[in-house]
């Protein structure tokens, strides 16, 4: 088994490299931003992202891990 090194994040990043961060669609990238779950800034017709509101983004979503027993 061989493990990724993990790097920093870009400091700004397009919908196709948040897509490939989190392993979906651009499409599932969009709705986030759409349904105001996700920040993106707007320059002209593109959309970036920052690293810390994909940070955000990440701590702000439920877990599936159980705690208690």
């Amino acid at each position: 088994m061989s493990w990724t090194q993990i790097t920093p994040l870009p400091p700004v990043m397009t919908i196709a490299e948040v897509a490939k961060i989190l392993r979906c669609e651009a499409s599932t990238v969009k709705n986030y931003v759409h349904s105001h779950a996700l920040v993106a800034i707007k320059i002209g017709r593109e959309r970036r992202f920052r690293a810390d509101d994909l940070l955000e983004f990440l701590a702000a979503r439920p877990s599936t891990a159980k705690t208690g027993g």
